[in-house]
């Protein structure tokens, strides 16, 4: 994604966030519970093209992530989901042996709840993420090679539903997408490459509300 659309999304998810703050201040004296924090258990399924004829891949994984959700109104939210990850990444050649990298991909999405008092109450959102990668590692026939993967900015989106077990207790179940172009470099085997970074995540877990 080049710079000038990310600031043109990046500034329309900001002016969005701001009208629905102004809207949540001039509704102050509602009684809802704006506060959301949980945990979930995330199942990732990362998708990885270049323009090599696809030479690199990854495993699906699984790890925990966090969430921290603010109520505008009982329709409208922002939420920030945060998680760390560790990837094997393969070359589809006969000549690896193994790779791997960490990954940190937290987004920020504005949410929509069409019908937020009901005991199923589904949501939609769109936003924006940040993956930062590190410790990243290519062995090929034995040999280490130094490798990185730019960090960048990308799309995020989701759908799911909160499920009310108690007045302040919630389940959890979402789908989140995130793309985003960046480049990789693995050294001594000169491959700097423009890469397409897509992640399916599969989520379930918990949500204290108040």
């Amino acid at each position: 994604m080049n710079r000038s659309k990310l600031a043109v999304l990046v500034g329309a998810l900001c002016a969005v966030v701001f009208a629905f703050s102004m809207v949540s201040t001039a509704m102050a004296t509602e009684d809802f519970q704006r506060w959301s924090v949980g945990t979930q258990i995330m199942y990732l399924d990362p998708d990885l093209d270049e323009n090599i004829n696809g030479l690199v891949s990854a495993e699906d994984t699984m790890t925990g992530g966090l969430t921290v959700e603010y109520f505008f109104t009982p329709n409208f939210s922002t939420e920030l989901v945060a998680a760390i990850a560790h990837v094997d990444i393969q070359l589809n050649d006969n000549k690896l042996s193994g790779g791997s990298a960490w990954l940190l991909p937290p987004s920020l999405h504005l949410k929509y709840h069409p019908i937020p008092n009901a005991k199923i109450s589904p949501y939609v959102g769109l936003g924006v993420d940040w993956v930062l990668a590190w410790d990243e590692k290519i062995n090929i026939t034995g040999t280490d090679y130094s490798t990185h993967i730019d960090s960048s900015f990308g799309l995020a989106a989701k759908i799911g539903a909160d499920i009310k077990v108690t007045e302040n207790l919630y389940a959890n179940i979402d789908i989140m997408y995130l793309h985003n172009e960046t480049e990789i470099d693995i050294s001594g085997v000169a491959m700097n490459q423009d890469l397409d970074i897509k992640i399916w995540s599969y989520n379930v877990g918990f949500k204290y509300r108040f």
